[in-house]
C-alpha cells in the first residue's frame, strides 16, 4: 500500500506568524507545502499529524513544535507486534508526559504560560491506521465521493450539541487545564485504493462548510490549493493547514 501525500501550512491574511505545524514523518513543516509518497511496505510505521498552537507571545508555535517533536520520539521508539490495546496505552502515556512538559514550560517562562495546542493525526501501523486527537483540528474521510468526519470536536458545541456556541470554545488541549484526554481508535475498519483521508486546522473547518470541503476534493483539479485559496479568500482569519492523503494500492 502507498501513501501519497500532500501537506500545506499557510499563515492566512489575519495573522502575523503561523502557529500551525505539520509532520510527515520525520520532517516538520513549518511553512509552504511538500508533495511525498510513502510506502507502507518499506515504513511500516508512519505518523501524519497536525498542531494548532494557541498562546501570546509566539508562545503557540512554541507548543504545537514541542508537541510534534516528542510525538516524533515516541512514535521512533514503537516496535511492530503490539496490539490495538498495547498501542493505545503506550499513545495515552504520550499525551499525559507531554501535557505535563508544555505545562512546565510555561511555569519556566512566564511568557509562555497558557501556551497550548491541538493535535489529529493518522497513524499508519502495521497495516492498520489509526487516528489520533486532542481538541478541535480535525481528520475526515473521503470515499465513493463522500465525506465522513471520523474525528469528533473536543468542543462545548459538540458536548452540547448548540450550534449557537462558537466552534472555537475548546475543551480539551495539551497545556489547556490540569488534565488532556486523548481519543485514539481506528480510522475505519478497512482502508480501500482510492480512499483520501484529509487532516485540517480549523483554519480550514471553521471557514468551509463539509459540504463545500467533499465539493472541493471532487471537483478540482488541485484539491490542496483549492482549499487554502477558499480559506483565504474568505478572509483568511486563521492560520491553514491541510493535508490530504490518499490511498493506493
Amino acid at each position: 500500500m502507498e501513501l501519497k501525500i500532500k501537506a500545506a501550512t499557510d499563515t492566512g491574511y489575519a495573522r502575523k506568524h503561523n502557529e500551525d505545524r505539520i509532520l510527515l514523518g520525520s520532517d516538520i513543516l513549518r511553512e509552504g507545502n511538500k508533495d511525498i509518497t510513502v510506502i507502507l511496505e518499506d515504513n511500516p510505521i508512519y505518523l501524519v499529524a497536525i498542531a494548532d498552537g494557541m498562546g501570546g507571545h509566539n508562545a503557540g508555535e512554541v507548543a504545537s513544535e514541542m508537541v510534534l517533536e516528542l510525538m516524533r520520539e515516541k512514535i521512533k521508539s514503537l516496535e511492530l507486534g503490539l496490539t490495538e490495546n498495547e498501542l493505545a496505552k503506550r499513545i495515552e502515556e504520550w499525551a499525559q508526559e507531554t501535557h505535563s512538559r508544555i505545562l512546565e514550560e510555561g511555569k519556566r517562562l512566564p511568557e509562555r504560560k497558557g501556551m497550548g495546542t491541538t493535535l489529529v493525526g493518522a497513524l499508519f501501523y502495521d497495516e492498520f491506521a489509526y487516528y489520533i486527537n486532542v481538541g478541535d483540528s480535525r481528520l475526515y474521510r473521503l470515499r465513493d465521493g463522500y465525506l465522513v468526519q471520523v474525528s469528533k470536536d473536543h468542543s462545548l458545541r459538540e458536548l452540547t450539541g448548540n450550534r449557537n456556541i462558537p466552534s472555537n470554545v475548546i475543551l480539551n488541549s495539551f497545556g489547556g487545564g490540569d488534565k488532556v484526554f486523548i481519543d485514539f481508535a481506528p480510522v475505519s475498519k478497512r482502508l480501500f485504493n482510492g480512499d483520501t483521508l484529509l487532516l485540517c486546522s480549523d483554519g480550514l473547518s471553521d471557514i468551509l462548510t463539509d459540504e463545500e470541503i467533499e465539493k472541493f476534493l471532487n471537483t478540482s483539479e488541485d484539491p490542496l490549493l483549492a482549499l487554502l485559496s477558499a480559506a483565504n479568500n474568505r478572509g483568511g482569519n486563521d492560520n491553514i493547514s491541510v493535508v490530504l492523503i490518499q490511498i493506493t494500492s
